[in-house]
């Protein structure tokens, strides 16, 4: 069984369209995948319900033969992804600070 790492981004709720979306990113070998993924359920749905429809999602995307969105960032890109990540996140929480 081959194991993946996997990571979302900001969780948001679209209420026009009564789901929880997110950006995941799937880590396969050397590279990393991204896909929008979203779930419908309503706002006060249970998060593990949120989180396993959202990862779901995700997969269906990165093993299927679907058209749609698929980001492939190449293993020498990684490293300045994840520091760009971190550096975002850094600054959503120093915005939520000064707010």
């Amino acid at each position: 069984m081959e194991t993946r790492k996997l990571t979302l981004d900001e969780i948001r709720y679209n209420p026009e369209r009564g789901a929880f979306e997110a950006q995941v990113r799937i880590r396969q070998g050397d590279d990393w995948f991204s896909y929008p993924a979203q779930v419908c359920a309503p706002l006060h749905a249970d998060y593990a319900l949120v989180m396993r429809g959202l990862v779901a999602d995700a997969e269906a995307a990165h093993r299927g033969k679907r058209a749609g969105l698929r980001l492939r960032l190449a293993a020498g890109n990684a490293a300045s992804a994840a520091r760009a990540s971190t550096l975002l996140s850094v600054q959503r929480m120093l915005r939520g600070i000064a707010a």
